[in-house]
């Protein structure tokens, strides 16, 4: 977790299974409701995504916090293209990419 004027940044590494998505989800939603500027989660070093983190994924996108992911990994694009979820979950190269995507986003509402 890193938290700066500009964004939240929740950073994964490893398996997202379902050992791991009760707490993912909690702290996504406790970071929605603290409300920042923008929230990412950067998944650049995840090495398996379960379905079930996908559904974290839109709910928080579906939260009035700006979200967007960050980590152009093979264990979480290939269920998001393949599910064809990829223009409710654009997936940036990295963290930084997301931050500047966000800020263009509230710069153009």
């Amino acid at each position: 977790m890193t938290t700066t004027a500009e964004a939240s940044v929740v950073t994964a590494a490893g398996d997202l299974d379902l050992a791991v998505t009760a707490q993912l989800a909690t702290l996504l939603r406790r970071e929605v409701r603290l409300a920042p500027p923008a929230l990412v989660f950067d998944a650049s070093a995840v090495t398996f995504c379960s379905a079930r983190v996908l559904t974290i994924l839109l709910e928080t996108a579906a939260d009035s916090v700006p979200f967007a992911v960050a980590g152009r990994c093979r264990p979480l694009l290939r269920p998001i293209t393949a599910l064809g979820l990829d223009l409710l979950l654009p997936v940036h190269w990295n963290a930084a990419e997301a931050v500047a995507w966000l800020k263009l986003a509230r710069q153009l509402t």
